[in-house]
């Protein structure tokens, strides 16, 4: 998974948590045969069952989907954060793609218990102060 080298984004002027899931999505399917509706779809069914987003700061929406053969991520920080639809703050999120055979399952656990570990609330502070995305990717841990 280390070499998973997500797409970074800073979003200094936030909108909805839904506005960037969407955002996020049109980013990590450009260039992919991927269907940016029926990802965002699959993301949002999964975060209606349950939410994503840790008392940290760190909202993690992702999905499993067929025909995928790699893991692929982007990574937004917000500044000045965003609430999610139960009132947690939102300041850094990871959206992630996972294939969804079997065989991908222990790397998909593997990698949302890094992002739980390696996402402290410090970790997202010092983040959500960095100017650049060049500045977040030398602290990300991929």
């Amino acid at each position: 998974m280390d070499n998973l080298n997500p797409q970074i984004y800073l979003i200094n002027t936030p909108t909805t948590k839904q506005e960037i899931v969407k955002y996020l999505v049109s980013n990590i399917c450009t260039g992919t045969a991927l269907n940016q509706e029926e990802v965002f779809k699959a993301i949002i069914k999964r975060e209606q069952g349950i939410s994503t987003t840790l008392e940290s700061g760190l909202s993690i929406p992702h999905a499993r989907l067929e025909g995928l053969t790699s893991f692929r991520a982007v990574v937004a920080v917000i500044p000045q954060g965003i609430q999610d639809n139960y009132g947690k703050n939102i300041k850094v999120m990871f959206l992630f793609l996972s294939p969804s055979g079997v065989q991908y399952f222990p790397e998909h656990l593997k990698l949302l218990a890094k992002l739980a570990e390696t996402f402290t609330t410090a970790f997202i502070d010092e983040l959500c102060t960095l100017k650049t995305t060049k500045e977040i990717a030398a602290k990300l841990p991929f």
